[in-house]
């Protein structure tokens, strides 16, 4: 007789991996990477003028975030059916609000930090 704390023991499951495969990806999505890529550089350039080495920092940051999101949404769409564009775009915006809120919210700590210690130093 078998419990919780001593259960049967089960028999081997075979689990194969998915099969890997090439990212498709279509002009759109090309687009959205080069148009995600130049709303980055554009905050990057408007900080600039008031923390260079920050701006550089969440340039580069960004870029890792973009890129980071820009594959996980491939990903996703690559084993959905195909779907519309504007669903698509809809896709990698979701997958990037956690890290525009997240590195929004550091970059406008860290420029809050600096305006204080310009301010009180």
């Amino acid at each position: 007789m078998h419990d919780i704390y001593d259960p049967p023991p089960v028999p081997p499951v075979d689990w194969d991996p998915p099969r890997t495969g090439p990212l498709v990806f279509s002009r759109g999505d090309l687009f959205c990477l080069i148009a995600l890529c130049a709303g980055l550089l554009g905050f990057a350039l408007l900080a600039w003028k008031n923390e260079p080495i920050l701006a550089l920092i969440s340039a580069c940051a960004g870029a890792l975030v973009v890129l980071e999101s820009w594959f996980t949404t491939l990903g996703f769409l690559h084993r959905c059916p195909p779907v519309s564009l504007k669903l698509r775009w809809t896709i990698f915006v979701a997958a990037l609000i956690p890290w525009i809120v997240g590195l929004g919210f550091a970059v406008c700590l860290m420029l809050c930090l600096f305006w204080l210690s310009d301010l009180l130093g």
